[in-house]
């Protein structure tokens, strides 16, 4: 009886697990849907060429978050091989275009279940590589700080944002109450998470603020392309959009950080565009960013799949020897 019980709710979570996922492709492809009459024209004045570069950037600036994150599990407890862990982190990602904020954290944990893992833990690993992109997102605003003061003194608060924000590395205990905060949601798990290093926490720090630097560089593009000054693009391309997206993250209700991350970014931009190029590359970037998360999560799900039926396919030199051996 109990063996299927635990085989109903197998199956009962692979369903749940394959209608979120149904559910947030329908969620991105309306979001693109929806902007479909005025890509074309955005696509013109930026150029393919340019459009291209902007998205292979912005995909590639997450791959320094997931060696990151992948840092942290280990220093948990948790050490995964890489084809498990891109599965895990690529999977669990497409759950932020959901509205809410817990979902990557469920997904993270959904998926520690099989694998054997505490839940917690995982879960755990999630929300704490957030609060260190945070921490690491904030840092790289501070790049463009001197334009963004120079239109409005303002973004002086930067700066006390990243004091408060560096307080968990100073003191990485703290880092227990976010931990602590997944295994309440989840309601499981063990008892007390052992926290990783600083050493550990600062390493991870940097592999986040690299990828926003890289991801940021598709901001920077975007606006030399619709004649911003290649100075001004670097910097507020950067930092500007490492703020927006530290915004989205901290609003949990919408997904992906959707309208508030365009506002920060637009926001940042305007001291260097205005008017229809402001508005094509705030729009630009989002569409993106969405295409390039879902081309990515595609063809590293592709490439698992191919490799994993690599490894199942049988050898012909073994077949050949086992056909020697059996008796004529």
């Amino acid at each position: 009886m109990t063996a299927v019980r635990r085989t109903t709710r197998q199956r009962v979570f692979a369903g749940l697990r394959v209608a979120a996922y149904l559910l947030v492709l329908g969620f991105l492809g309306y979001q693109l849907w929806r902007v479909r009459d005025g890509l074309g024209e955005s696509l013109r004045l930026v150029g393919w060429g340019n459009a291209l570069l902007a998205a292979a950037l912005a995909a590639v600036g997450g791959v320094p978050g997931f060696f990151g994150w992948r840092m942290l599990l280990a220093g948990l407890g948790t050490r995964l091989s890489l084809p498990v862990a891109v599965r895990v982190f690529f999977l669990a990602g497409l759950t932020r275009y959901l509205p809410g904020g817990v979902w990557p954290a469920v997904a993270h944990a959904a998926q520690a279940r099989p694998l054997g893992e505490p839940p917690a833990r995982l879960a755990g690993a999630f929300v704490a590589s957030q609060g260190l992109a945070v921490v690491a997102g904030l840092a790289a605003g501070l790049v463009a700080l001197p334009w963004l003061v120079a239109s409005d003194p303002i973004w002086w608060a930067l700066l006390p944002m990243l004091a408060a924000a560096l307080v968990p590395l100073a003191a990485p205990r703290l880092l227990g109450t976010l931990l602590g905060l997944a295994q309440r949601i989840l309601r499981r798990g063990e008892r007390t998470l052992v926290l990783p290093r600083r050493r550990t926490l600062l390493a991870v720090t940097g592999l986040m603020a690299v990828g926003w630097l890289v991801s940021g560089l598709h901001v920077t593009v975007l606006a030399v392309a619709l004649g911003a000054p290649v100075s001004g693009a670097m910097t507020v391309g950067i930092g500007g959009f490492a703020l927006s997206t530290v915004a989205g993250i901290l609003t949990l209700v919408m997904p992906s950080g959707l309208g508030v991350r365009e506002a920060v970014l637009g926001l940042t931009v305007a001291t260097l565009l205005t008017g229809p190029g402001l508005v094509t590359l705030v729009a630009l970037s989002r569409v993106l960013i969405t295409v390039g998360d879902v081309a990515s999560t595609a063809a590293v799900l592709g490439l698992l799949a191919w490799a994993g039926r690599r490894r199942a396919r049988p050898s012909p030199l073994i077949d050949q020897r086992a056909e020697g051996a059996s008796p004529s």
